[in-house]
This record gives structure tokens, C-alpha cells and sequence, in this order.
């Protein structure tokens, strides 16, 4: 009897493990622009301080996202807020929201890596994420493991939404 319950534990167990890496993050960056966003984003990628593309991701370090964006008007104040997602959980394999206790979110943009303002037209972005202001954030998340963070700009008179999701493989811990 104990035979047979140790191997259906096995079994149910490899039938219902989650991909540790979903969507490819194991070897590559996967974004999306969020479905509410009113800004088409055309090209995404997260390069270093020396303009390298990096993988997986170091969030101890300073990160420089490169957007191509299609802006419809100017944009001079806007709000910041970021999301940070985790995968997998007793909840199923999904995106699970990691709490933040309101750290991350209704920053000044400005203030927080966007270069503004944000004038009208396709453009070349360069935005600069700095996760070391929020290290206790950081250090609380596994190390070497798929992280979701949605990025959302609100232009403050408009409430226009630029908006995008970046799934990664991401390193949480400083490496000697």
C-alpha cells in the first residue's frame, strides 16, 4: 500500500509540475505591450551600463530597457507603476503578484529612469531601472528564477498608458 501511494505521489507530481522556465525564460527575454497600453511598443530589449545585452537579467544591478515607441502626443507628467510577478506557487503554474507594499507603485516617472519628457512620435527610448532602492524586495526573491514585471507609464493629464510586460529569467543575488 505504501508502494503504491509513494508512486502515484510521483507520478501526480511530474504530471502536474510546472515548466520552471515558461514562455522560453530560460534562454531568452519574452515581452509583450499590456492590452491596455495606448502606445504600440515596437522593440524591447534590456541591455547593462555598457550597452550589452544581458541574460538572465541581474536586478542587483542597474538595468537600461531600449524601447522603440510609436508616441501619439508629448507626455510631461507621468506616473510609474511596476508590478513584480513570480511563477509557479501552491496556486498553480501561473504569474502570482509578489507584494510590495505600495513601494513600486504612483512613483514621478521622471524621478524613476523615464527620460522626460516624452515628446510625440517614433522614438528610441532608453529607460534606466534601478532595483537597488527597493533591495529589500530584491534580496526576498529566489535567486535564478523567472520573474514577470510589468511596467506601466501614466501620463497624468491624459491618462494615456504606455505599457509593457517583460518575462525573464532573473538573478536576484549579487555575484562575488
Amino acid at each position: 500500500m505504501s508502494k503504491t501511494l509513494a508512486l502515484l505521489a510521483v507520478l501526480t507530481s511530474a504530471v502536474f509540475a510546472c515548466d520552471p522556465f515558461p514562455n522560453g525564460t530560460d534562454t531568452k527575454l519574452n515581452w509583450y505591450t499590456c492590452p491596455a497600453s495606448n502606445t504600440p511598443i515596437k522593440s524591447l530589449k534590456i541591455t547593462n551600463k555598457d550597452h550589452q545585452e544581458v541574460y538572465p537579467v541581474k536586478l542587483s544591478e542597474k538595468l537600461y530597457v531600449h524601447l522603440n515607441v510609436d508616441n501619439s502626443e508629448d507626455h510631461n507628467d507621468i506616473r510609474l507603476d511596476i508590478e513584480v510577478h513570480s511563477w509557479g506557487g501552491w496556486t498553480g503554474c501561473s504569474w502570482h503578484k509578489v507584494p510590495t507594499f505600495g513601494l513600486l507603485s504612483n512613483l514621478n516617472a521622471c524621478e524613476h529612469g523615464v527620460p522626460c519628457p516624452i515628446k510625440a512620435g517614433t522614438q528610441d527610448l532608453t529607460i534606466e531601472i534601478d532595483f537597488s532602492k527597493y533591495a529589500k524586495i530584491i534580496k526576498a526573491l529566489k535567486d535564478d528564477a523567472p520573474y514577470q514585471i510589468t511596467y506601466k507609464l501614466t501620463d497624468r493629464r491624459t491618462t494615456k498608458v504606455t505599457c509593457s510586460v517583460a518575462q525573464a529569467r532573473a538573478r536576484t543575488k549579487v555575484e562575488a
